[in-house]
């Protein structure tokens, strides 16, 4: 893997933030969620879209031109978040057993297809569940994405650098979703990754710790791209 220049830190309260599993098979909510992030005041957010989501054609994203449309029109970054979001064995986390030369045949496959469909290179990919190991940050590089999140680590191939955050906090759109273990980090205003599901407007547990992130304790939220540009 290219060593990278630097590893630092990702500024204290600073949350970036992202809708992830952005596909037609969750198209209504997709669309409530971006609205109520925006009716929020969030402006700067990151989509991270599922290309063929469950490996069904109804989720195909290149057939879904006016969900696409949609998607684009918003104005918001584009990136890439696994190609079926699913595992040999039907767990979400895709690229964990996957041999190296099938994981770079996927993402180059799912990075045609988001450019065919909306209309602009995803900027970046964030593997689901946001684990993978670590020779996906190359897999990445080579397909020629800008960045890459593993973890809690993001990988910037402009320079090379490597950030880091205090946690990674991933909804999955469950009423049980918690972020109990989160709680200390998040009081103390440390960097953090906010992964929100489409399915967390049905339960609003999840948008009302953004706002208290927000108001409460003083949390600037950013998409991906943005903070890297903000850096670089």
């Amino acid at each position: 893997m290219q060593q990278p220049k630097t590893d630092a830190s990702v500024s204290e309260r600073t949350a970036l933030l992202s809708l992830h599993d952005v596909s037609p098979a969750f198209e209504d909510d997709v669309v409530k969620t971006i609205d109520r992030l925006t009716d929020m005041g969030i402006e700067s957010f990151t989509l991270l879209v599922t290309p063929f989501y469950g490996m069904k054609m109804s989720n195909s994203i290149e057939k879904s031109e006016l969900f696409c449309k949609y998607l684009q029109s918003l104005g918001l970054e584009i990136s890439m978040h696994g190609y079926s979001h699913l595992s040999k064995s039907g767990a979400g986390d895709e690229f964990t057993r996957m041999v190296q030369d099938r994981a770079i045949a996927r993402l180059r496959s799912g990075f045609s297809a988001v450019e065919k469909a909306i209309g602009k290179k995803p900027s970046g990919f964030i593997p689901p569940l946001w684990q993978a190991p670590l020779r996906i940050v190359d897999a990445a590089r080579l397909t020629g994405f800008r960045y890459c999140a593993v973890g809690n680590r993001l990988y910037s191939f402009a320079e090379p650098r490597v950030f880091t955050t205090a946690q990674y906090l991933v909804s999955e759109g469950a009423a049980r979703t918690s972020f109990v273990d989160s709680v200390v980090e998040l009081e103390l205003g440390g960097p953090v990754q906010v992964g929100v599901h489409p399915l967390d407007l049905r339960t609003n547990k999840v948008l009302e710790m953004l706002d208290d992130m927000r108001d409460r304790l003083g949390y600037r939220f950013t998409g991906y791209l943005n903070f890297l540009d903000s850096v670089h």
